[in-house]
């Protein structure tokens, strides 16, 4: 596989860029005296790995030392068990800078196998890294006792009755248990948390909770991943309804606190007549540097004493009725080691202010600098009625494609995702949540064609080497084609983006549609494109190399929006109805918004802690990663242009949400 073909203007580039290496480095076949590579043996084994499993990613570094810029024309890797994670071609790398790919081992039988990643630079000999990995037979498997778990109608502030799960090693060889889990308002206990080795015959008993925070129906999944076996999992569902007395409705697990950094978060009651009073019950304390107020906010800075670990705490309510209703709950504070990124930015404000910044969707008629908020137009987080029925029915009219776009029953339908780092990290997580979802479509295939350092301004160009990226190595290592794409999702922003609100945010737009229209060109049976934005930004402000700081991560949001509002106005740019002429794009709509103002929770409860993020401040840490793909995931499985043909035949006609 190669990574495609030039057009005139970058043959001209390529043509410019050869004369100047002929004038300046050595000769073909000396190529490498300024290019250094890592690994410097050009050699990578992969560890022995399981047939069907992927292997953890090795990188190849390429630095140029040249005195001038050198291109990278193309790259190919000659076997199909090691596949292509990230980095592209072509590109251009300047003096000093570094150009890294990723690659990993998929063993399709129990062999040896031997390739090469090949980087073609222009005028300098290829360099070529040799790769070996050996897979083995599987001789593991695993089942769940139950598949699916309603827990029915529960009083918000209350847990559930636990339900029983059974993990059970039904094969001839042992595996490792990494991970359990669910996401909040569902909890699962059982599992120790550490990596447990379960033999045949072995069984790992579990229990799963349900303890709603609101007044709305969650659906969920519990996910099992071991070390050599697909994740699975079992779908979760319940619903939350209104308490008869007082009750303390805030999620039993609190929001992070740091050690050292300041912490802030307000507790949540319903059932009784406000405003409550709230206190530690008897004999109970906060960690040091923390006092809950008498409105119940939980605030201060965390002594950089105290040890890393999860600390019990009970609070009282008491409300104003005659009666004077008390509630009582046990909750847990959960406190981490400094992450290394700015922990102290808990919110951020709007510049030059002490108002904090608003999310979008609580923001709604509200303004900020003078524009208002809202996902959609007039400040409603509603999306407008005609163009959702287009969008459902794009949905309901996908259906499964051959490798040329024909309709087929036993074809495939792709979901791809495109987008930065920062949706590369909840791409990842999203994959393994969704397939061990069982209602998920068996016919969908679910594909990530996010990368590191792959911005709006890249996605943007249809002559960026992401593009061939996608369609020479990301679709194809999957067994699909261009053809068989029928939707998209797209979190991308540009680094250190600079300028003031609203104008800074013109270009991003502009991005994004360029985006929708690369989608359309490309794919071209491709008909819904659903867009995110960037996620809270401040951990990382300040911090080196952020490329995605406040108020600019809170920014990014406008741009979608603008960008919607355009093809909600019939820009004929962004028209993806033939009636009204040529089709440019394919029909547009948010995603999954995941922006709130760090601790500052917005009112559906979201909130960023530090811990959510690595040390940088920008990227998701692990536990970050799976918030935001939950929120990802419950998007995909809820909305009603996604449902028809995300979900498999039999659950599809379940109740789905409008944005």
């Amino acid at each position: 596989m190669t990574s495609g073909n030039f057009t005139g203007q970058s043959f001209v580039r390529n043509f410019m860029v050869i004369g100047l290496l002929c004038l300046f480095t050595p000769l073909r076949g000396q190529a490498q005296s300024c290019i250094s590579v890592s690994p410097s043996n050009l050699q990578i084994s992969f560890p022995t790995q399981a047939v069907g499993t992927t292997s953890a990613v090795e990188r190849i570094g390429l630095t140029n030392n040249c005195t001038v810029n050198i291109e990278v024309s193309s790259i190919s890797i000659s076997a199909p068990e090691f596949v292509l994670n990230y980095g592209w071609a072509p590109v251009t790398k300047v003096p000093g800078s570094t150009l890294y790919y990723a690659v990993s081992f998929r063993p399709d039988g129990a062999n040896t196998f031997n390739g090469t990643f090949t980087v073609n630079v222009d005028g300098f000999s290829p360099i070529v890294v040799n790769l070996t990995g050996t897979g083995y037979a599987i001789q593991a498997t695993s089942s769940l006792s139950a598949t699916s778990f309603a827990f029915g109608n529960q009083v918000v502030g209350s847990t559930s009755a636990a339900q029983s799960l059974t993990l059970t090693n039904t094969g001839t060889a042992s595996f490792t248990v990494e991970s359990v889990y669910a996401d909040p308002p569902f909890a699962v206990a059982g599992f120790s948390g550490q990596p447990t080795l379960l033999t045949p015959g072995g069984t790992i008993p579990l229990q799963i909770t349900f303890t709603p925070w609101s007044q709305s129906s969650y659906a969920g999944t519990l996910v099992v991943t071991t070390d050599v076996l697909p994740p699975k999992g079992a779908t979760l569902s319940g619903t939350g309804t209104p308490p008869t007395s007082l009750a303390v409705t805030t999620y039993p697990t609190l929001q992070w606190a740091t050690q050292g950094f300041p912490y802030n978060m307000q507790l949540d009651g319903a059932g009784g007549k406000q405003p409550l009073t709230w206190s530690l019950a008897n004999g109970s304390s906060l960690p040091r540097g923390l006092v809950l107020s008498s409105q119940g906010r939980i605030s201060g800075t965390l002594a950089s004493s105290v040890t890393p670990g999860d600390y019990s705490v009970t609070v009282s309510a008491l409300d104003s009725s005659p009666r004077h209703q008390t509630a009582t709950a046990a909750l847990t504070l959960p406190i981490g080691a400094p992450t290394g990124s700015a922990c102290a930015n808990i919110d951020w404000n709007v510049a030059g202010t002490s108002t904090p910044l608003t999310d979008l969707m609580d923001l709604g008629t509200g303004t900020y600098y003078g524009v208002q908020g809202g996902l959609y137009l007039n400040g409603s987080n509603v999306m407008p009625a005609s163009h959702d029925s287009d969008g459902v029915g794009f949905a309901q009219s996908i259906q499964p494609l051959d490798v040329n776009g024909n309709p087929d029953p036993n074809g495939q339908e792709v979901l791809l995702l495109i987008g930065m780092s920062c949706a590369l990290d909840t791409s990842l997580q999203f994959i393994q949540d969704a397939t061990a979802e069982p209602t998920l479509n068996p016919s969908l295939v679910i594909v990530t064609g996010a990368m590191l350092g792959a911005n709006a301004s890249n996605w943007s160009d249809p002559t960026f080497g992401g593009w061939v990226d996608v369609l020479d190595f990301f679709l194809p290592q999957q067994g699909v084609t261009a053809n068989q794409v029928v939707a998209a999702w797209v979190l991308t922003t540009d680094g250190h983006m600079t300028g003031t609100f609203p104008d800074d945010m013109t270009t991003l737009q502009s991005e994004y549609e360029s985006i929708a229209q690369n989608l359309h060109s490309f794919f071209p049976n491709l008909t819904l494109a659903f867009y995110s934005s960037r996620f809270y930004g401040a951990y990382g402000n300040g911090q080196p190399g952020d490329a995605s700081p406040e108020p600019y991560a809170y920014e990014s949001g406008f741009a979608v929006r603008g960008m919607i509002t355009d093809q909600l106005n019939g820009e004929p740019d962004m028209n993806y109805n033939p009636a009204n002429g040529p089709v440019m794009a394919p029909w547009v709509a948010w995603a999954q918004y995941d922006w709130a103002n760090g601790l500052r929770a917005r009112s559906d409860g979201l909130a960023w802690s530090c811990q959510d993020f690595d040390s940088g401040g920008e990227h998701a840490s692990t536990q970050g990663s799976e918030k935001d793909a939950n929120q990802m995931l419950n998007f995909f499985r809820s909305d009603d242009a996604t449902v028809p043909w995300f979900l498999a035949p039999a659950t599809s006609h379940a109740p789905s949400s409008k944005r």
